[in-house]
């Protein structure tokens, strides 16, 4: 009777063991996707060759970006990784890009003349971005938001003000986006948001 109890606990030890292996492969598993996503009018993208900045400071298309690689984000004035845990690539998307243009926030110039842009971020109009007032659509962003931007050169992460959004800037053939775990990453060197 003993050696009968103890094969049947081996047994049920056995069957949880292996329960919570399959669990744990399963996890991996839906963790690391890449989802070829249908395009619909509230998608979220940038296109192909839209420069991701990975952990090392380098700067990878985010085509060429998989999951389970290190991308930098900002995190309290700070540059911190994060890992990219799922990528949605869309084939055909129907949403153009919104174009904004982006420059210094300390950036006080009194001169009558145009500001020049310094910087461009594209995607689509849903897409968020991170702010001074939390995240917010591309398409709602006005010339009061600051969005963040990290100088790999100094490591510093600076202030940018929205100088123009234009929306419907121009269209792609494909697109992608990530989902990291810490929900942000840069896109060229601009921190955006998932969802």
């Amino acid at each position: 009777m003993k050696v009968l109890t103890t094969s049947i606990f081996s047994l049920l030890s056995l069957t949880v063991f292996a329960q919570t292996e399959v669990t744990a492969i399963s996890s991996i598993q839906s963790q690391a996707t890449i989802r070829m996503a249908k395009s619909t009018k509230r998608c979220k993208y940038f296109s192909a060759n839209a420069p991701v900045t990975m952990a090392d400071g380098s700067l990878k298309s985010i085509a060429d970006v998989r999951v389970g690689e290190h991308v930098k984000t900002c995190k309290d004035g700070k540059t911190t990784t994060t890992q990219v845990k799922q990528i949605d690539v869309f084939n055909q998307p129907t949403s153009p890009l919104t174009a904004v243009y982006l420059r210094p926030a300390e950036d006080n110039a009194t001169s009558g003349s145009p500001i020049v842009p310094a910087l461009l971020l594209e995607a689509t109009p849903n897409h968020f971005v991170q702010t001074n007032h939390g995240r917010k659509r591309m398409k709602k962003l006005s010339k009061k938001d600051i969005l963040y931007h990290y100088e790999p050169s100094t490591g510093i992460v600076s202030s940018w003000k929205v100088g123009a959004v234009q929306e419907n800037a121009r269209r792609v053939s494909k697109a992608y986006n990530l989902e990291t775990v810490d929900g942000t990453y840069l896109v060229d060197n601009v921190m955006v948001a998932n969802n």
